[in-house]
């Protein structure tokens, strides 16, 4: 079960820098709610970041822990759901419960996820907006206390965590885990992720391994969560309108006595393939599953970002794509086919869901609509309709403090925070040059294919 709502240049090392955005004079046809971003340094790699809108009737409040992704992502990822499920004030999951409701009936969540060769290890609490609480509370501070609480002072049994709660935190991220590979659409992905980044770390799933899940023990957990307090680096980010300096203060008290060690890592970027890795399984499924690894030529994440985006949105990423349009559905070669650029590591992943005998026809058509791209066989009003697609979907960021918390967690682990009308400047002022340039660097890495047996079984959907 997902405990998360999952939506989505360097500044100082330290000090305070504030983002004020809302008039939005920049840009046309803005429809961005006003909100102010403020970011600031506690102690060594310790941010308490802010954002405050007039506009919504929510608030939330998350922490962020950047780990380096590694062997232990299977420990690291059960901490905080452990963690969840208990602290010293709160000696259970139904005392936690009482106190959310209490506070207005609010929601507390966790999620794990991989950013890059990073494990974000998040916990966070939804809670109404201060200014519809009664008699004045900071409902906002308070649920700041509550999260502090829960992550900083754990109940403890015999100096380790609960037998009871690490096995049944084990046996749900187990399930979770076994969940995903039983979607085959996923599984493919996966699996051309593993092959594609063996001997890379980024290979590594946010959850491990069920392997490595099935070896954690209370102690061994405690020794990773000490880990986690030591090394990451912990970013706390307050949406909603409250007194910051009320949860500035719950921070430091709950922090200032960590013994910390922060950790620091860099993802690895591996410009071209050097040869095509191929591998097939097979399952006994109606729908056959391809998935194509691209290297997308990048040394960084911020290397011509903006015209990989939009080329990569023109190839495959919106229902007037190339691999849409013409391998979907002139060529009615897929059932789906589309491509995702990820950005944290430069690479392209495209996934079909196919008829297995069209293994061959549907990997050439759409490697074609790639060269179509790197010799210029596009039009301007496709890179308008990409542009306007990703303005669009850039924009929706402000839809609520959850989707603006997601927007700028997401820069966390480079601490370099940009807002959506940034990326969608850079998004018009990308050129056609500057597109066939971009797709001319994109290299076919690895093809993983799941090639379905059976006449009339799973279909994915």
């Amino acid at each position: 079960m997902e405990k998360s709502k999952k939506l989505w240049k360097d500044f100082p090392e330290y000090g305070i820098i504030m983002l004020k955005f809302g008039h939005c004079d920049h840009f046309d046809g803005c429809d961005i709610m006003e909100y102010t971003f403020q970011q600031e340094n506690i102690s060594e790699a310790i941010e308490l970041c802010s954002i405050s809108a007039g506009g919504f009737k929510s608030a939330c409040v998350t922490v962020s822990f950047v780990m380096p992704l590694c062997e232990k992502a299977s420990a690291y990822a059960l901490v905080p759901n452990v963690l969840a499920r208990s602290s010293a004030r709160y000696p259970d999951l139904t005392s936690i419960e009482r106190k959310l409701a209490k506070l207005y009936g609010a929601e507390l969540v966790v999620d794990v996820s991989k950013t890059g060769d990073h494990q974000v290890l998040k916990m966070g609490v939804s809670c109404i907006d201060d200014r519809f609480a009664f008699d004045g509370e900071s409902i906002t501070a308070e649920c700041s206390k509550l999260l502090f609480e829960v992550l900083f002072n754990p109940r403890l049994v015999d100096g380790a965590f609960s037998a009871d709660d690490v096995e049944s935190e084990k046996r749900l991220l187990a399930e979770r885990l076994a969940s995903e590979n039983s979607d085959k659409r996923a599984y493919a992905k996966n699996r051309c992720e593993e092959i594609m980044f063996s001997g890379d770390v980024y290979g590594i799933h946010r959850f491990g391994t069920a392997e490595a899940i099935a070896q954690v023990t209370p102690q061994s957990l405690f020794a990773a969560y000490n880990e986690v307090l030591s090394q990451a680096k912990i970013v706390v980010c307050v949406s909603g309108n409250t007194d910051l300096e009320l949860v500035r203060k719950s921070l430091v008290e709950h922090t200032c006595t960590l013994n910390r060690a922060p950790v620091t890592s860099k993802t690895t970027f591996v410009k071209s393939a050097a040869e095509v890795k191929y591998e097939k399984e097979q399952e006994a499924v109606k729908q056959g599953k391809l998935v194509m690894g691209f290297r997308m030529g990048m040394e960084n994440a911020n290397d011509m970002y903006f015209a990989r985006r939009v080329m990569s949105d023109l190839f495959g990423g919106s229902p007037h794509s190339k691999l849409f349009t013409v391998v979907r559905e002139k060529m009615s070669l897929c059932y789906y086919c589309s491509a995702r650029l990820q950005r944290p590591k430069g690479v392209m992943l495209v996934q079909s869901g196919i008829e297995s005998e069209n293994e061959d026809k549907a990997r050439q058509a759409i490697l074609d609509q790639l060269e179509d791209i790197k010799n210029g066989s596009f039009s301007d009003e496709d890179v308008e309709a990409s542009v306007k697609a990703l303005e669009d979907s850039f924009k929706s960021v402000s839809d609520s403090p959850e989707s603006l918390d997601s927007w700028f967690m997401a820069q966390c682990v480079s601490g370099a925070y940009h807002r959506p009308e940034y990326f969608i400047d850079g998004f018009k002022s990308v050129t056609r040059d500057e597109i066939i340039e971009v797709a001319k660097q994109v290299t076919l890495d690895t093809v993983f294919m799941l090639e379905g047996t059976a006449e009339g079984g799973e279909s994915d959907e």
